[in-house]
């Protein structure tokens, strides 16, 4: 972006210096970010912008970031005190983020910090106890500046992360979390973009580098020193601090009605606990007033060379009163239901007058009202919004052509650079242009800035999409904090889980033991069996156990060893396997053999549809786009399962593969399982197209027969692009005439006779399917890598986690949640799980909060009053919708932001997340109430819930749909007749079946013995050798076994190599039973892929065994025999002497057979 202007501007501007007050008055709100981006651009020390609102305090960071000031100088600040508000702790996020704008200012460092009123005044820390906390940490060889330090015991250190509100957690994700493995300590500093991993030799620290979260994995660069900032900023309690506050929390319980006493009392003692520990914990903020005495707020981290910024102080008031009064509220409510004493939002924040006191630096406030009783040096800018112009291009190209006549600098700042140059060339103007050095035309800026402004005293103007176009919207920039959790295997192993023996069948796992057989030290699994049968598999052999999942919750039936059943039930699901291979491979090889023309590059127009995205796209959400057009650009047809979370951006490109089809001039079909979501779908992408005369219809039950019989009229003859609807578009009437693109919206909602009319559309026509949480079907065709698969796991950016509380259900809970929803003129979802009684919870909800406004909804409505009603709502005609689960379904009103659901142990795990998912669409916090009756649960209902809160991160839809099939089972994963297989030898075995047999068919076989060993079985491996990962190198339980997976797992030499760097960087040098593990598990490998069936002793010699179809030739005999001294060879086996290093040797023997059988590789 060309910013040359900018500078311009701030050699015009009035200069801010010293420790002055300054007042820049008639300033309108679209000039303000652009002005002070030229006093900030190049300031060496830190600025602080108060703004009214959280609102405006992103438009602020959007404009400023879009401005060219680097994304890690900016820095947002919003408020923290949800824990006055209800009982729950401070958003990680919130807390993250507001440490980073205390560390950063005190520091001096250079940033922009964007705070809304509230949370430039909320009490904190005082900056020298906040600064007494901070660890300094170097690197031993450094010369060590004071106040960092290099000698510090890793148990000094955890003793200090603790004391300054760290929790242990491995591994280590997300900040304010730490874990300690031997010498390596790993932190994620709150505040921090990326975790640190710190290495010790016994108490000096040789090494600090950062790592990547989500692979754990260390980044190359190594820092030489790093900060450590306290994870909380409400100082840690003691002995002497919970005295004081027991001492007047009970006087003032005391003089609260006596009903509410115990709950006090009980509420007291709960907290008290962790105050006189100095650990962290949810209502921690609540004491503030206690812990920190010394009143401190953000102001007062603000060094002498730093800059205050003040937007429009009349609104700052009166947004900072409406914040107290709605705090207060809150806190009085609490009171009353004995949730907490009585309590003062004034011991929470300091006062308004605060932002005018005189401070050692300088002070800036930008007025567009004048406040009146403000002192300090006034400059009248006369800056004014073209907000008149909006809308009316005639008037727009009038003012334009008189301020290139008189001289104006105008600068176009837009995403859509080819439609704002035609429309100054339709209107006889010239057209902007980036390399435009005179004023004789515009200069153009790509990316929009939200609106425009005019200054006449230095003849300038800025115009913006806004000014163009009447639809404009400010693209937001990502966060850094990305508060996804990686996916984890859901065939992760704990004691009491079914489990699976490829050879011996279902059994128990009952965890891990050590064992020493003949001086040989292994770690064993215990599996057991029926009585009294039980094995002890070792470790390497892990490879040969699977976690049971069956389709459905019925527990397997488990027999003793000695049943002839499990190779039977073997056999039968190895057949049937077969027989769904067999099918899947013909559909499939379908659609490789089909061929289409291949979709043109991108056009010119698309780059320009694409920049009318409000957002700046997630790194998933890049990748999937790009997966897509390479997709739509090969010869063959596309078939690509998009799974993203609720929210995350699956529409998005859904829309851009739909453009770019229709610019190849082929049309498009849009399929939802509702109406409603189709209404949706038709505005979101009319509202895109529009610009580009693409036609775009919808063909529902909304529409009238005149329209539809125009519709279907349109899309025979291709006057129509694009159609969106539901199951109505397989309708024989519909007809296209070049239909290239089927986008398939949750396709796990649709009937069984429309899931196969897409079998049948796929191979003949390019078809996305987009899904939040996967059915296990298309999920596990995916991961079998017969269906393409794009993943979005980024949550959006300026996305808030949705805040989720799992309670039971009290009247109180249910009135709070509602009265701070419309509070905030926002609407509220509640959810019942039955039809019958629906009328009775809406008026009962009437008699909880008489003003709202109430509409009933659910299934057995007549179709067109149930969407009426959700329409009528979707246009804020209603606050709450008493409905039932018809809302799971992909509709998005952002301005509904509570949901509550009554009785939630009813409802399955994945309909709770869709449920979730329909709020939280836009910037404001969401809030989910998962309501059940005291007592009723059951087990599966309390995991189903447990689930949903654990997953309430966002990102989460993808591990929840994997937790979903451990839970509810593995449902249909390809139709109800693989029941029995499946439930026969569980789903992780039986998918292991159909890729194997999908090799075999892949390969041309079509015959194969059903009791031979699987493709990618590993030969066991019985060598006297100790072979395991000690406790005292990976401790916890869990971590082992999901190394001995993954090194068991291991196919290639290059996964142990990877796997060999990763416990070097995350656990220190490896121990030598670590080492003849991994070397153990190569030989397994090479001996694999040499034909090997199995490796044991005989007597003092190895013995390597081969199947029958991979017999050794005579040469390759007599090569072995004479480069190996003692080994004894014939066509079923070799045989060589136990060396004292057995593993070298019989891999050297093996590489060298593996050279014979393929001296072209070697």
């Amino acid at each position: 972006m060309n910013l040359e202007w900018l500078r311009t501007l701030r050699d015009v501007l009035p200069p801010v210096q010293d420790t002055t007050r300054y007042r820049w008055l008639e300033v309108c709100n679209e000039s303000k970010p652009v002005l002070t981006a030229t006093l900030v651009a190049e300031r060496p020390s830190p600025t602080l912008i108060v703004v009214p609102t959280l609102e405006r305090a992103e438009q602020w960071f959007a404009i400023l970031f879009r401005l060219g000031i680097p994304e890690e100088r900016l820095v947002r600040a919003p408020l923290g005190l949800t824990p006055l508000m209800e009982p729950t702790g401070v958003e990680l996020e919130v807390l993250h983020e507001r440490i980073r704008a205390l560390h950063t200012l005190r520091l001096g460092e250079p940033v922009v910090v964007i705070a809304p009123v509230g949370s430039a005044l909320q009490r904190t820390m005082p900056p020298a106890l906040f600064e007494q906390e901070w660890l300094r940490l170097t690197v031993s060889e450094n010369p060590v500046p004071a106040p960092y330090q290099y000698a510090i015991d890793p148990e000094t250190l955890i003793q200090r992360l603790v004391e300054d509100g760290y929790e242990y957690q491995e591994p280590v994700r997300l900040p304010g979390h730490f874990a300690r493995r031997g010498g390596i300590v790993d932190v994620f500093p709150m505040g921090a973009v990326l975790p640190l991993r710190i290495e010790f030799w016994g108490d000096e620290i040789i090494s600090l580098r950062k790592f990547d979260p989500a692979a754990q994995r260390s980044l190359i660069r190594e820092v030489r020193h790093a900060e450590i900032p306290p994870a909380r900023e409400t100082p840690m309690g003691n002995p002497e601090v919970a005295e004081r506050i027991r001492h007047d929390w009970e006087r003032a319980i005391a003089q609260q009605p006596p009903a509410l006493q115990p709950t006090l009392r009980q509420n007291l003692e709960d907290d008290l606990r962790p105050l006189a520990m100095g650990a962290p914990f949810d209502r921690l903020e609540l004491y503030l007033p206690w812990l920190a005495q010394e009143r401190a707020c953000m102001l007062d981290y603000l060094p002498e060379n730093a800059l205050l910024i003040l937007d429009e102080p009349l609104l700052l008031e009166s947004a900072f009163q409406r914040m107290q009064d709605e705090i207060q509220q809150a806190l009085n409510s609490r009171a009353e239901r004995g949730d907490t004493i009585p309590l003062q939002v004034a011991d929470y924040v300091e006062p308004i007058e605060r932002l005018y006191a005189s401070r050692p630096h300088p002070v800036l406030t930008l007025e567009a009202m004048p406040k009146p009783d403000l002192t300090g040096v006034a400059h009248e800018l006369g800056t004014r919004s073209t907000e008149t112009t909006r809308g009316r291009l005639p008037d727009l190209w009038n003012s334009i052509r008189r301020w290139l006549e008189g001289g104006y600098q105008i600068v176009v700042a837009t995403d859509r650079p080819n439609q704002v140059a035609r429309a100054f060339q339709d209107a006889d103007l010239p057209a902007p242009s980036e390399s435009a050095e005179s004023r004789a035309a515009p200069l153009l800026l790509r990316g929009n800035l939200g609106g425009g402004f005019i200054w006449d005293a230095q003849r300038f103007a800025l115009l913006t999409d806004a000014e163009f176009f009447e639809r404009h919207r400010l693209r937001m920039p990502p966060r850094r904090f990305n508060e996804g959790v990686p996916i984890t295997s859901i065939m992760d192993l704990k004691p009491g889980d079914y489990v699976v023996h490829i050879h011996h069948g279902v059994g128990i796992f009952r965890g891990l033991t050590t064992l020493e057989r003949e001086g040989v030290t292994r770690e064993y699994l215990l599996i057991e069996y029926a009585h009294p049968d039980r094995i002890f598999v070792p470790v390497d052999q892990l490879d040969r156990i699977q976690k049971y999942i069956g389709p459905d919750d019925k527990p397997p039936e488990i027999r003793r060893l000695s049943s002839s059943l499990w190779v039977k039930s073997v056999a039968q699901a190895r057949q049937k396997a077969k027989e769904v291979a067999q099918e899947l491979i013909r559909i499939y090889a379908l659609r490789e053999k089909a061929t289409r023309p291949p979709t043109g590059p991108d056009t010119p127009w698309q780059a320009e549809m694409e920049a009318m995205f409000p957002y700046i796209e997630t790194p998933g959400q890049l990748k999937a786009i790009e997966e897509v057009k390479r997709d739509l650009e090969s010869p063959h047809p596309m078939d690509r399962l998009l799974v993203g979370d609720v929210g995350f951006g699956k529409t998005e490109v859904a829309i851009r593969a739909a453009f770019k089809v229709i610019m190849a001039e082929r049309q498009v079909a849009l399929m939802c399982p509702t109406t409603v979501l189709a209404y949706q779908h038709w505005q979101n992408f009319k509202e895109r197209f529009e610009p580009f005369g693409v036609q775009v219809a919808l063909l529902s039950r909304l529409i009238s027969p005149a329209e539809q019989k125009r519709i279907l009229h349109g899309l025979k003859t291709g006057a129509i692009d694009m159609v969106i609807g539901t199951h109505r578009l397989l309708s024989d009437d519909v007809q296209f005439k070049n239909l290239g693109l089927v986008i398939i919206d949750e396709e796990q909602r649709f009937g069984v006779m429309q899931k196969e009319r897409f079998k049948q559309l796929r191979g003949t026509v390019d078809v996305l399917t987009m899904t939040a949480t996967p059915i296990p079907r298309t999920l596990y065709m995916a991961l079998t890598e017969i269906r393409d698969m794009s993943l979005i796991t980024d949550p959006p950016p300026g996305r808030l986690p949705i805040r989720t509380s799992v309670m039971p259900y009290t009247d109180w809970a249910v009135r709070e949640a509602i009265l701070r929803e419309l509070q905030r003129d926002g609407q509220v979802f509640y959810v019942v799980p039955r039809i019958q009684g629906i009328e009775h919870v809406a008026e009962r909800l009437k008699q909880l909060v008489p003003h709202a406004r109430i509409a009933i909804a659910h299934g057995q409505m007549p179709p067109a009053t149930m969407e009426a009603i959700v329409l009528d709502f979707y246009q804020h005609a209603y606050d709450i919708l008493v409905c039932t689960t018809i809302i799971e379904n992909g509709l998005d009103m952002p301005n509904v932001n509570t949901l509550i659901v009554e009785n939630a142990e009813r409802f399955g795990l994945g309909q709770l997340y869709q449920l979730r998912g329909r709020v939280g669409r836009s910037d404001r916090q969401a809030y989910a109430y998962f309501l059940f009756k005291a007592g009723k649960l059951n087990d599966k209902a309390e995991e189903r819930l447990q689930a949903l809160k654990e997953f309430s991160h966002l990102g989460s839809g993808f591990a929840l749909a994997m937790r979903d099939l451990e839970i509810r089972g593995a449902g249909n994963l390809l139709g109800t007749e693989q029941h029995g297989a499946m439930r026969a030898v569980g789903l992780e075995l039986y998918q292991a079946m159909l890729r194997d047999a999908i090799r075999h068919l892949r390969k041309g076989e079509t015959h194969w013995a059903l009791d031979s060993p699987l493709q990618d079985e590993l030969p066991p491996i019985q060598i006297p050798i100790d072979a395991y990962i000690p406790a005292s190198y990976i401790p916890d339980v869990a971590q082992r076994l999901g190394y001995y997976k993954r090194i068991a797992g291991s196919r290639t030499r290059d996964e142990l190599k990877d796997l060999v760097r990763e416990l070097r960087d995350r656990y220190g040098q490896l121990p030598t039973p670590v080492r003849h593990l991994l070397r153990l598990m190569e030989v397994r490998i090479v001996a694999h892929a040499v034909g090997a069936e199995s490796i044991e002793m005989e007597g003092k010699r190895v013995l390597v065994k081969f199947h029958t179809n991979r017999r050794l030739k005579a040469q390759w005999q007599v090569a072995l025999q004479k480069q190996f001294a003692g080994v004894a060879t014939r066509p079923e086996h070799i045989s060589l002497p136990l060396t004292a290093q057995p593993l070298e040797t019989l891999l050297m023997v093996l590489k060298a057979l593996q050279a014979l059988q393929n001296p072209e590789a070697a």
